[in-house]
């Protein structure tokens, strides 16, 4: 393990409240689906965080298989050694809209891809948190989204009334 960029992360931490890591991976060199390394790696930014009294917050993704199958919202969708879950005290997911998802939101599928769902699925120390749906805007700036479920309890869309026509329409 390369002690150098944990010092410098240290350095950075002191003084402050909150340090963000966009992306973990950017911030070591060990391989992220070996538990050992990955156990240091977390073990040393604890560590940080209790020399300093700085929060760490990591940005780390969700593996491919998790995100295809729209389970990015799972604890253990994240890439690499289950050590970056089972280590870690608070998790929070950003996951895209799936089809069937935007089906249940009355979303057009062309526009999809705007909408992100933002959750909470490990909180050791805190209460449940609702999950929230955000839409892109310029820049990429999220903001929150005002969506209407359109599903009825059994999994049917409801019924859509249309114009009724007389015989001499059709």
């Amino acid at each position: 393990m390369c002690l150098d960029w944990f010092d410098g992360l240290k350095r950075a931490a002191a003084g402050r409240r909150l340090m963000i890591l966009d992306t973990l991976r950017r911030f070591h060199i060990e391989d992220e689906n070996v538990s050992g390394p990955m156990a240091q790696v977390i073990g040393r930014m604890e560590a940080i965080a209790a020399d300093t009294g700085c929060s760490i917050v990591f940005l780390h993704h969700a593996s491919k298989s998790a995100a295809m199958i729209g389970a990015g919202n799972q604890q253990q969708a994240s890439r690499g050694s289950s050590v970056l879950v089972d280590n870690i005290r608070w998790q929070s997911y950003l996951s895209g809209m799936t089809q069937t998802e935007a089906e249940e939101w009355g979303v057009d599928d062309s526009q999809r891809g705007y909408f992100v769902r933002y959750g909470v699925s490990k909180a050791n120390y805190g209460s449940p948190f609702a999950e929230r749906w955000f839409r892109r805007h310029e820049g990429g700036v999220l903001k929150p989204a005002v969506l209407e479920r359109q599903r009825v309890a059994n999994g049917v869309l409801p019924f859509k009334k249309s114009k009724v026509r007389s015989r001499d329409e059709l």
